[in-house]
This record gives structure tokens, C-alpha cells and sequence, in this order.
């Protein structure tokens, strides 16, 4: 007697852009949207890196090793409102079809992390404008 054993293998395919299997690395990383709100992001922080390929090893460089505790920590809301927001725009495609463009999920990231900032930051308080319009200043009060 054969008995055969059928072996089911189920890859997810990234749903904000549909290429590529969504990885917690690919999701919030090397998608194309996740990669272009990464470049608006990282703009209008007036900085740049290149990728790495862990999100773990992203997470560690987006500390910035060296600045000041309160940089660090307002750079960290930032990255924290990013990932909230690539798996909000998710959750939304998936469980009600509603598709968020790259623009608005950046704005999203900027009123998040200010909304953040404001009660978790031990800086003088920053007006919205102010922190869309120069992250840097806000963030070294």
C-alpha cells in the first residue's frame, strides 16, 4: 500500500504592491511602497542610508548611535509611526479594500510621530507645521 502525502505551501504576496512574498522585511522594508515612503521619510529628515536587508538591523541603525537620547527618541517615533502606518495601509487593503497612496501615508508618519512626540519628548512643544516643515530643529530643542 502507497500512501502519498500532498505538501501544501502557501506564500503570501505582498499586498500593497502585489510583487514579491511579504516578508516582515519586504512588508516594512523593500516593498515598493514601503521603499517610497522610506525616501519621502528619510528626506524630509534631511538624511539618507542605504536599506539594510534585516529590519532588525534597520531598527539599530535608525537609532543613530551617538546623537543626543531625545534625537534618538524622536528619530524613533518617526520609525515606530512608519511601521504603524505601512501595517495600517495593509490591514486596510486586506480587510476593506481601501488603497492608501505614498503621499498621504507620509503625512500619516509625520502627524503620528508630532502627536507622539508631544506627549512622550522632553522638548519645548513643537507646532505641527513646525515639525513637518523641519524635524531636526524640533527634535533638538
Amino acid at each position: 500500500m502507497c500512501v502519498c502525502v500532498c505538501v501544501c505551501v502557501c506564500v503570501c504576496v505582498c499586498v500593497l504592491y502585489g510583487r514579491g512574498e511579504e516578508t516582515s522585511s519586504h512588508h516594512f522594508l523593500h516593498c515598493e511602497v514601503a521603499s517610497l515612503i522610506w525616501q519621502k521619510v528619510m528626506l524630509w529628515w534631511d538624511f539618507s542610508f542605504i536599506t539594510p536587508q534585516n529590519l532588525w538591523i534597520h531598527w539599530d541603525c535608525w537609532g543613530m548611535k551617538g546623537y543626543a537620547k531625545k534625537v534618538c527618541k524622536g528619530l524613533w517615533f518617526v520609525w515606530h509611526a512608519k511601521i504603524w502606518v505601512i501595517w495600517h495601509a495593509r490591514n486596510s487593503k486586506i480587510y476593506m479594500n481601501v488603497t492608501s497612496g505614498v503621499v498621504d501615508m507620509v503625512e500619516e508618519v509625520k502627524v503620528l510621530s508630532w502627536r507622539w512626540s508631544l506627549t512622550r519628548l522632553k522638548i519645548p512643544t513643537c507646532m505641527i507645521y513646525e515639525w513637518c516643515w523641519n524635524l531636526n530643529e524640533c527634535i533638538r530643542r
